[in-house]
């Protein structure tokens, strides 16, 4: 399985489709993306400042699994087929948008790094998690998105009655 971040610069303006509902694609021309295969992953991760928080920290706000990658159908003006080659599909179902941004800014910024620079200057372009990341990110996830997986979002079923 693949483990892909990605930098949600706009967070905030574009998390929800023109409907209202939230929008569970992601269109981009790289590469990376273009191979990604249902099941994989795309982690994320947002500025504070698209979230009113501290300003230059990152935040991972939701874990997408993909459905399946097209080409870019070329029905959103904000995402042309000329410039966004791919359109990433995401499965709702399987999907975590966290209720609370977790603080993912230590796993990201370079050691040396100066803590007041924005995190999106370092995490610019998808790439492939590392399993020092993945282990780091499934340590600060926590226990909701350990439920919301196990559970596969599905609400707790009532027992059959047997009485006759």
């Amino acid at each position: 399985m693949n483990n892909v971040l990605i930098y949600w610069r706009d967070y905030q303006e574009n998390s929800a489709h023109r409907s209202g509902e939230r929008a569970w694609h992601w269109h981009s021309s790289a590469k990376l993306l273009a191979d990604l295969v249902p099941g994989d992953r795309l982690w994320m991760v947002t500025s504070g400042k698209a979230l009113l928080r501290e300003e230059h920290q990152g935040f991972l706000v939701a874990v997408w699994q993909v459905k399946e990658v097209i080409d870019n159908p070329n029905d959103d003006p904000d995402y042309p087929a000329d410039e966004y080659r791919y359109r990433v599909v995401c499965n709702e179902a399987e999907s975590h948008v966290f209720d609370e941004p977790v603080l993912v800014d230590d796993i990201f910024r370079p050691t040396r790094a100066s803590k007041t620079a924005s995190i999106g200057r370092f995490l610019q372009g998808p790439r492939k998690l590392t399993d020092e990341n993945m282990r780091h990110l499934r340590a600060v996830a926590g226990p909701q998105m350990a439920q919301q997986w196990l559970t596969g979002k599905r609400q707790p079923t009532e027992p059959a009655n047997t009485e006759q």
